[in-house]
């Protein structure tokens, strides 16, 4: 007997489950025609209708497979499995369907979502919309502010900053300006801060769709908390150490600043690298694989 899949609304395959049992989930509302499913050893995941229409006989047997062209990352020979390209290259893992911005939004709340979940995988795609809406919506609140900042500012000020040698800086704001100032600035804080935690788990799961843990993500936050460190024991001490006769020891702290910059920058660049690598085919220890059916 067949085994089907679907994927809930956290991309988490379900199943297995028989035609029959997929067909009540759609009966009852637990699953929409749009669900993505697949036959456990497919190719591609597809909307659950599509998998119900297709022919009992054509679904019991293998998929028929037909010539489709030559992958044009690797040059591999495709094959259309039931009329259907692959959504990736089975050899090198290209992506040969394009991406649109209304599956590039649905995976950036996905994303949100899962804000305080770091259990499961998350592919390229979830990870990288994330960081793409995430930002955007960031710098437009910026600008936004910044603009709503300096329309605050009363026109003496602004006059006294066009002309900071002038020395007509007034000596403090009225108070209403300084409010909303304050106000504005909580708020950029706040969406700073709510960006930041789903930010963390995303990229927790993203390391899990790569078979690495999310301790390399703990390890790149306890590296540049040292570098920081490093940077602010070197300021305090530059002005004792110019009060000073100079020693060789002077030199520490400069050369442990550097060290612990170079090694957060390649702890940073390989988390990026890990970030940009295709999902595991298959379950790994950290669950199913969300971006390919059941093998």
């Amino acid at each position: 007997m067949n085994e089907y899949y679907y994927l809930n609304e956290n991309r988490e395959p379900q199943g297995p489950h028989t035609l029959d049992e997929l067909r009540a989930l759609l009966a009852t509302g637990k699953l929409q025609p749009d669900t993505k499913a697949a036959r456990k050893g497919d190719s591609t995941w597809r909307d659950l209708q599509a998998v119900l229409d297709t022919p009992a006989q054509v679904m019991s047997a293998p998929p028929q497979s037909a010539p489709a062209g030559t992958c044009p990352a690797c040059a591999t020979e495709l094959s259309a499995a039931n009329n259907q390209l692959p959504e990736c290259c089975p050899a090198c893992g290209y992506r040969l369907r394009a991406f649109n911005i209304h599956d590039l939004w649905q995976n950036f709340v996905l994303a949100l979502r899962k804000s305080f979940t770091i259990k499961g995988r998350a592919p390229r795609i979830e990870y990288w919309s994330f960081v793409l809406f995430s930002t955007i919506i960031v710098q437009v609140f910026l600008t936004v502010l910044q603009i709503v900042a300096v329309s605050m500012l009363p026109e003496d000020t602004l006059t006294a900053l066009d002309n900071p040698g002038a020395n007509n800086m007034p000596d403090e704001l009225p108070t209403g300006a300084l409010i909303m100032l304050f106000v504005l600035g909580l708020v950029y804080f706040l969406l700073n801060l709510a960006v930041m935690v789903p930010h963390i788990t995303v990229t927790i799961r993203r390391l899990h769709d790569v078979g690495r843990s999310g301790m390399w993500l703990l390890g790149y936050f306890v590296l540049l908390g040292v570098w920081i460190l490093s940077l602010l024991s070197m300021v305090a001490a530059l002005p004792f150490l110019s009060q000073t006769e100079a020693t060789p020891y002077d030199s520490v702290l400069p050369i442990m600043f550097v060290v612990m910059l170079l090694i957060t920058l390649a702890a940073c660049l390989y988390i990026f690298i890990l970030t940009v690598l295709d999902s595991q085919r298959g379950p790994n220890k950290y669950g199913p694989s969300p971006k390919y059916p059941i093998s």
